[in-house]
């Protein structure tokens, strides 16, 4: 099997969904993305299951995850990992450091920390200490006048730019992660050239 052309750039766009907010809870599932200028390369999302599981009401309620189903397509942490390194190994060759971008990423990147380090992996140096934040991009965008929205939240986001997660998707970590994809786009699009002119 060919090895698949280089990424321009060492991005992978991550979204989890846990069992709370709180480092303490599982972390139940990724959604994984890579791609270049706007166009998916490819996308995975890795279901983790645990024994026990540590989640809360709110959590589970904003998810949606049935656990009983969850846990039967889930994957031990150990293949969990090995799955989230075999996708890695092929976009991400010769191990460069991989730089996470998400939507409020460090949330997604301190679950991910976790998860390794209770595997006895670190984190680093295979993924960098940079992050990549859209809620943060939007900010200053929003700050330079470019951006007329005051919530930043992915849902306000994605609607702005007419981006559409199907319902039933809406808030998986796949979809959500193919959703911070095209925001991530969106918003370099709007960091160019004012096409008016105009002087800010």
């Amino acid at each position: 099997m060919n090895s698949p052309e280089p990424l321009k750039r060492p991005y992978l766009f991550l979204d989890t969904e846990t069992g709370g907010l709180g480092l303490e809870h599982s972390l139940l599932t990724l959604g994984l993305v890579v791609g270049d200028d706007g166009e998916v390369r490819d996308s995975l999302e890795i279901l983790v299951a645990h024994d026990p599981y540590v989640v809360s009401a709110g959590g589970m309620a904003v998810n949606r995850i049935d656990l009983v189903r969850h846990h039967q397509a889930a994957l031990a942490p150990e293949a969990a990992l090995g799955t989230l390194e075999a996708f890695c190994a092929r976009h991400f060759p010769g191990g460069i450091p991989i730089t996470l971008v998400g939507h409020n990423v460090a949330f997604d990147r301190n679950f991910l920390a976790v998860f390794h380090a209770k595997l006895g992996r670190p984190l680093e140096p295979r993924y960098s200490h940079r992050i990549i934040d859209t809620h943060s991009i939007a900010a200053a965008l929003r700050d330079a006048g470019r951006l007329p929205l005051d919530d930043l939240g992915s849902t306000h986001l994605f609607r702005h730019f007419g981006i559409a997660i199907p319902e039933e998707k809406r808030h998986t970590a796949l979809g959500d992660a193919l959703g911070t994809f095209q925001l991530y786009w969106k918003l370099v699009e709007l960091i160019g050239p004012d096409p008016a002119g105009a002087q800010r």
